[in-house]
């Protein structure tokens, strides 16, 4: 059987009081992409673990106060080592310390004096830190209100110049501030990414429609991989066999893409990264994949296959599908699971159909880039499955 996540902490509704009372010290609030917070708190769980913080010990909400895409955990301690952890997180864009959040009042005009006043009042202890000499304020804003991000960054940040006198620098800050707006809710932190996690890899090749480096690391953890064969037939720019790289030592990683020049770009992606050696690249066709590839020679199929977006509208994906399937179940040993986005909702299924070659283990709504595609995680039937009405 594939492995199996850790159990999560349960949720507590009580994470929003305990910051109210001061009691954030312990807590950190991570960012991903909506459709991954569960992951990214797997994947959390997984790194304090040996630092001697067992999943009861953590306290956690997803999209606390309704923030989608967002991570709040409360931690026993927060140390230079469990810090270092949390930096290196695979499934998440940025780590931040929240301080405080407060509600904005009901009349919608006094909303900036209302975050000026409780800047002004409560601070950010950070900015008193040695050696902190400038600052900046970022927002994140969502909702309907009479004032935009940059309203809110002004307001924040002449609070706390008045209180803390020091200069801001949009590029040579010391110190993030985060002040982020969600509806009537206003949540203030000290962001301690400088730049997203997930902009890790160097991009020599990076075309518009290329999946991000969290949401790979997240698609290869749906796959429960570690060793064996991995395969992206739609390698794109590289990004899924870099992460598969980076992440398991002992895989072995084959990938490729029907363009020319997206397999030339992966490969140079693949060298700047200091993986050309660690994937077998070439340029097929999915109607290549079958005569290129023995029979059941793969433990996983990891991709992002085009979805139609940015493809125009006379793709059949119907017939698309069914050929992808097709690929897919010669490609992969019987237990092997195959991982991938897909954007038209109803045709998986449909391809699947007829043949019954695959078992649906998930599926869930994913947003990356604007768009909401699905990531499916599927398993290679041993044998095909009696048709049972309205089943799988």
């Amino acid at each position: 059987m594939p492995r199996q996540p850790p159990p999560l902490p349960p949720s507590e509704a009580g994470l929003d009081e305990a910051l109210q009372r001061g009691l954030g010290g312990g807590a950190l609030l991570f960012t991903t992409n909506p459709g991954l917070e569960d992951l990214a708190a797997e994947e959390l769980c997984e790194r304090l673990d040996p630092l001697g913080l067992a999943a009861p010990e953590i306290r956690l909400q997803l999209k606390p106060w309704g923030f989608g895409g967002h991570l709040l955990v409360v931690l026993p301690r927060v140390d230079d080592g469990v810090t270092g952890e949390a930096l290196a997180m695979g499934t998440v864009h940025h780590v931040l310390r929240p301080l405080y959040g407060f509600d904005l009042p009901a009349d919608p005009d006094a909303g900036l004096e209302h975050i000026h006043a409780q800047l002004s009042e409560r601070g950010v202890p950070a900015l008193g830190e040695d050696g902190v000499a400038s600052f900046r304020v970022t927002t994140r804003r969502s909702g309907d209100h009479p004032f935009s991000s940059i309203d809110v960054q002004r307001r924040a940040g002449a609070a706390l110049i008045e209180r803390y006198g020091l200069a801001v620098d949009l590029t040579g800050f010391d110190r993030q501030v985060r002040v982020d707006v969600r509806g009537q809710r206003c949540l203030v932190g000290v962001q301690l990414t400088r730049d997203p996690l997930s902009r890790r890899h160097h991009r020599l090749y990076n075309p518009g429609a290329a999946v991000k480096a969290n949401v790979a690391c997240a698609l290869l953890r749906l796959s429960r991989v570690e060793s064996g064969r991995l395969l992206d037939p739609f390698c794109g720019s590289g990004t899924i066999p870099i992460e598969a790289a980076r992440l398991h030592p002992g895989l072995q990683i084959e990938a490729s893409d029907y363009s020319p020049r997206a397999v030339e770009g992966a490969g140079r992606n693949l060298e700047a990264e200091g993986f050309a050696g660690r994937v077998a690249l070439a340029c097929r066709d999915l109607a290549d994949l079958a005569e290129a590839h023995p029979a059941g020679r793969f433990d996983a199929i990891v991709t992002n296959p085009p979805f139609g977006v940015r493809l125009g509208r006379g793709m059949n994906f119907s017939a698309f599908y069914a050929r992808f399937l097709d690929a897919a179940a010669h490609l992969l040993r019987p237990g092997g699971r195959l991982v991938f986005l897909a954007w038209k909702r109803g045709l998986i299924d449909k391809a699947n159909r007829p043949a019954r070659r695959f078992r649906r283990l998930h599926v869930r709504v994913v947003e990356t880039g604007g768009i909401y595609p699905r990531i499916y995680v599927m398993e290679r039937r041993r044998d095909p499955a009696p048709r049972e009405a309205g089943g799988w």
